[in-house]
C-alpha cells in the first residue's frame, strides 16, 4: 500500500465518521466513569445520610418535648418542690430525723427513753438507683392514748418513714393500775 492510497482510506467519509464515533465513545466513557459516576454516588449517599439525620432529628424532637414536658412540670409546681425534699431528703438529716421525733415525743406528752439509729456511711457518695434508708428504734413508756397520739404526730410529719412495727407490751415494773406501756418502735426514714 503506497502513501496515497493510505491517505484516502483514512480521509474518507467512512473512516471519519468511525474515528468521530471512537472519539465520542472515549470522551462519553471518561464522562462516565470521572464526572457522571461519582456525582451519582454522592447523592445516592447524600440521600442516604439525609434519611439517617430524619430519624436522628425525629428522636431529638422527642427528646426536647420530653425535657420541655418535665420543664413545664417543674415551673407548675415549683412552689411545693420543698415539699419533696422534705419529704426525702438528699442527706440523712439524722438530727432532723431526731428533732421530729422528739417534737412528737413532747406534743404528745411522752418521753422518749432511748432512740437507736442503724449505722450510716456519711461519706459515701455513690449515686445509687434506689432509695437509702434509715433505721431508727424508738422505745418510751405511756399510757395506750399517749401512745397512738405518738404515732399518729409521726405518720403526719412531712418526712416521708415507715413504721416497720410497733410493739405495746405492759410494764411489770409500775405498781399503779393506770394502763402503762412500754412501747417500742422500729421505723425507716429515707434519704437519696
Amino acid at each position: 500500500m503506497d502513501k496515497e492510497s493510505l491517505i484516502k482510506q483514512f480521509t474518507s467519509k467512512k473512516a471519519i465518521d468511525y474515528t468521530y464515533a471512537i472519539i465520542f465513545f472515549l470522551i462519553f466513557s471518561f464522562f462516565i466513569f470521572f464526572v457522571i459516576r461519582p456525582n451519582l454516588v454522592n447523592v445516592f449517599s447524600l440521600q442516604e445520610e439525609l434519611g439517617k439525620l430524619q430519624i436522628m432529628d425525629v428522636g431529638y424532637e422527642n427528646v426536647i418535648k420530653k425535657i420541655i414536658n418535665i420543664q413545664t412540670f417543674l415551673e407548675t409546681n415549683r412552689s411545693d418542690l420543698y415539699l419533696l425534699d422534705q419529704a426525702v431528703s438528699s442527706t440523712p438529716q439524722i438530727n432532723k430525723l431526731v428533732q421530729d421525733i422528739e417534737a412528737a415525743a413532747s406534743a404528745s406528752g411522752i418521753i422518749v427513753t432511748q432512740i437507736n439509729i442503724s449505722k450510716i456511711d456519711l461519706k459515701d457518695k455513690t449515686v445509687r438507683t434506689k432509695k437509702n434508708i434509715l433505721t431508727v428504734n424508738i422505745a418510751t413508756h405511756a399510757g395506750f392514748g399517749e401512745a397512738r397520739e405518738f404515732i399518729n404526730n409521726l405518720i403526719i410529719e412531712r418526712r416521708l418513714k415507715t413504721l416497720k412495727s410497733v410493739t405495746l407490751d405492759r410494764d411489770e415494773k409500775s405498781a399503779s393500775s393506770s394502763a402503762a406501756l412500754d412501747i417500742k418502735i422500729d421505723l425507716e426514714g429515707y434519704y437519696l
